[in-house]
């Protein structure tokens, strides 16, 4: 009996150590800037990395819903209209709201061309969307992956070292 109190001991002590471990959040980390007519110069390119404007836990509005959702990906927009002149550069995150398409989810893949969506006094901006899904687009793969792996992983190796040490005890 006291062996197998001890053994579940060890996997409750295993669990919350992983647990311990676990993000507080999923949603990715982004830069988040905005210049429009090159007003804000460290957001245009040649954009240097310092980390100003940078967020860790980057929340992004859902179509059709009202609040804040964790980010799903980091977009930079990049889009100018040279007949008057006006350049945009947006970077931020966005939400994936489970759409169909590449047309309604500007976060699901990277594209340049016309941007129906994006008009200013009528005149359709000519641009790029570029996309990622990895914190500040170029720092290494989002946390909560590796640790729901992690945990999976550790649960199912320490239920098989309890099954062993409970055969071994038992006989």
């Amino acid at each position: 009996m006291a062996t197998e109190a001890m053994m579940w001991m060890f996997l409750w002590w295993s669990l919350i150590l992983l647990l311990l471990h676990a993000p507080v959040t999923s949603s990715i980390g982004c830069f988040v800037c905005t210049s429009i007519n090159r007003r804000n110069p460290e957001c245009e390119d040649t954009f240097n990395n310092t980390g100003k404007f940078y967020v860790e836990d980057c929340w992004a509005s859902r179509r059709g819903r009202s609040g804040s959702f964790p980010g799903t990906q980091c977009i930079k927009m990049i889009a100018e209209d040279p007949s008057i002149n006006y350049t945009v550069v947006v970077r931020n995150c966005v939400v994936d709201d489970g759409g169909t398409n590449s047309e309604t989810e500007i976060g699901r893949e990277s594209h340049c061309g016309w941007m129906r969506v994006l008009k200013y006094e009528g005149r359709r901006m000519r641009g790029c969307i570029l996309s990622c899904d990895t914190d500040a687009c170029n720092l290494g793969n989002r946390p909560h992956v590796a640790v729901i792996s992690t945990f999976s992983a550790t649960v199912a190796i320490s239920l098989l070292v309890a099954k062993v040490l409970c055969q071994l005890i038992t006989g």
